[in-house]
């Protein structure tokens, strides 16, 4: 890792920290995944399986009562009105690897039961998305910043979001009291 990107690094850490800090705090509690009203999903974009396999299971939670907002991100700079779900891209995050834009500051000023980042693998830009969100719980892939998620999920194929979600729901039936 270049020294410019570890600088870029170390000032989205110094801003989230200092966003942290400001935030009121949203009620943090562990969330029956059944009994929540409303879920938050963050996914990768830019490949159409996984965007396709993120829809769908974003429909089966609305088909099971749910309000659902997705927010998706595409890794080019090109920007589609034709998506029918709020996302950002490239041009979305600034010199010090933040995301921004209309489609993410709307994304956070919900509160949520539930923030799920649909993803295997972790990336800067949600993971600052999901430590500024308001949810009752957060769930994404293990990364070592532990302030990002409450459950982790591990998965073994890290390019699988079908892996992704049945673990995820595994560990929903076996928590939820």
């Amino acid at each position: 890792m270049g020294i410019l990107n570890k600088l870029r690094i170390y000032f989205r850490n110094n801003s989230l920290k200092q966003h942290l800090q400001q935030k009121k705090a949203a009620i943090r509690q562990w969330m029956n995944f059944d009994k929540a009203a409303s879920i938050g999903v963050l996914f990768d974009a830019t490949d159409l399986d996984k965007r396709q396999t993120a829809l769908k299971y974003a429909e089966n939670l609305r088909a099971s009562g749910k309000k659902v907002k997705l927010l998706g991100f595409f890794d080019s700079p090109q920007d589609d009105p034709n998506f029918t779900f709020g996302y950002f891209n490239r041009k979305n995050i600034d010199w010090a690897l933040r995301p921004n834009g209309k489609n993410v500051e709307y994304f956070l000023q919900s509160t949520y039961d539930i923030l799920i980042t649909l993803n295997p693998l972790t990336h800067l830009h949600t993971e600052y998305i999901a430590a500024l969100a308001n949810a009752h719980l957060k769930v994404g892939p293990v990364t070592g910043n532990v302030y990002c998620y409450d459950m982790m999920i591990d998965v073994n194929n890290k390019n699988n979001i079908g892996d992704f979600i049945r673990e995820m729901e595994k560990l929903f039936k076996i928590t939820n009291v």
